[in-house]
């Protein structure tokens, strides 16, 4: 199989590695820029920024680049073209994030069963068991079908996923808690899985994501989608 079809970097085609080493510096060199404390998108004004204002349920959000370039591709070629040897890759990236803050508990984003179904696998259940992060004592479902979040404005995320996600299990009194998930965007997949767990005792939620989508502080339209 690897010589009927090599493998090749989901970024720029060049063979040897599902990520080239020139790709990768790329991604991690990318230049510094002004964000917002809280949320991590771009921002250069005072305090948090306007994004953040809905986020209620969350303490943070953490990423490891920009949702555009390489990054944005390893996302799409995980998430699409099902190309599984980039979770390693991803993986290494988000270790970090989760040296620098203790958590006592990650809770992968989950999808629909139907959704799992199709795609065979979801990707944020990947990077979980990539990382071997510590496990809830309990599990968070998605218990409602929701449509694609990319092709929403940011209050049709917030409702599209209102009452989407259940836990189940024991509670989580006291823990500080970690959502991890390939991307985020407006935060309102993290938000509303936040305001879940939150109402089983954790004491904080924190989003930590591969990728941050970008926009403006009032419109998430300017975020880069596919």
């Amino acid at each position: 199989m690897d010589l009927l079809y090599p493998e090749r970097c989901v970024n720029c085609g060049a063979f040897g590695a599902s990520f080239c080493d020139s790709c990768e510096a790329r991604m991690l060199d990318a230049p510094p820029i002004p964000r917002c404390a809280f949320c991590r998108g771009h921002w250069d004004g005072k305090d948090n920024c306007p994004r953040c204002f809905e986020l209620q349920a969350l303490d943070g959000v953490r990423a490891v680049a920009d949702y555009e370039g390489p990054a944005r591709r390893l996302v799409l070629s995980l998430k699409y073209r099902y190309t599984l040897p980039v979770v390693p890759v991803m993986a290494r990236h988000l270790q970090p994030l989760f040296d620098d803050e203790a958590f006592d508990a990650v809770v992968p984003v989950p999808l629909h069963p139907s959704r799992q179904r199709y795609r065979g696998f979801n990707q944020a259940e990947l990077l979980h068991r990539e990382l071997g992060l510590p496990q809830p004592p309990g599990q968070l479902l998605r218990v409602r079908r929701t449509r694609a979040q990319y092709a929403l404005t940011s209050v049709g995320r917030a409702a599209n996923v209102a009452g989407a996600f259940a836990y189940h299990g024991d509670a989580l009194e006291g823990l500080r808690v970690a959502i991890l998930d390939d991307v985020v965007t407006t935060g309102a997949t993290a938000n509303e899985c936040a305001r879940v767990l939150r109402d089983q005792g954790a004491a904080s939620v924190t989003a930590v994501a591969f990728a941050r989508a970008n926009y403006g502080p009032t419109s998430p339209d300017d975020a880069l989608h596919i």
